[in-house]
């Protein structure tokens, strides 16, 4: 699979090497060519987009599944904490046992949640340069092309200026 910028310089290449037409600064292009590629960099662009979709539902995942454990863990701890109520001891420290059990579920959830959070972010800003990197290439390029038909323009007037002024 060809990266956006890939195909961005393609489309360049196309043009650049593309048959002039006579008389004028355009060229002749292959329509088909161009709506090819276009199409590859709409089938390609949302890929990154899709990865960070699948990397906030693997975090739901992970924060459900972190709830589901410290769910058990606690359900563990109250059905031990029941069977030991003979004792007031055995049942203090079964309960303090569940306590730590419960806060290093949720620390753990916490952190896990945090990590997916921060990798999001590290391919959402990866996403967000490349797509800046495109659209300042595209504005390159455009002002290159203005200047050159700015350019072509002057200097189709001065030979139009001096053809009337040779005609008088």
């Amino acid at each position: 699979m060809e990266s956006i910028l890939e195909y961005l310089e393609m489309l360049e290449d196309f043009i650049e090497n593309s048959r002039p037409i006579p008389f004028s600064s355009k060229v002749s292009v292959d329509r088909e060519k161009i709506y090819d590629i276009i199409r590859e960099i709409r089938l390609n662009l949302p890929n990154e987009i899709r990865q960070a979709q699948r990397i906030i539902e693997e975090h739901d995942k992970i924060i459900n599944d972190a709830k589901i454990k410290a769910s058990g863990v606690i359900k563990e701890a109250e059905g031990t904490a029941k069977m030991m109520t003979n004792s007031h001891e055995i049942f203090k420290r079964a309960t303090e046992q569940a306590e730590r059990a419960v806060e290093e579920t949720k620390k753990s959830a916490r952190d896990m949640r945090l990590n997916a959070m921060d990798y999001a972010d590290e391919i959402l800003a990866k996403t967000e340069k490349t797509i800046q990197e495109a659209m300042t290439n595209i504005d390159q390029q455009h002002q290159l092309l203005a200047d050159y038909f700015t350019t072509t323009m002057d200097v189709l007037y001065s030979n139009r200026q001096e053809l009337r002024n040779g005609k008088n």
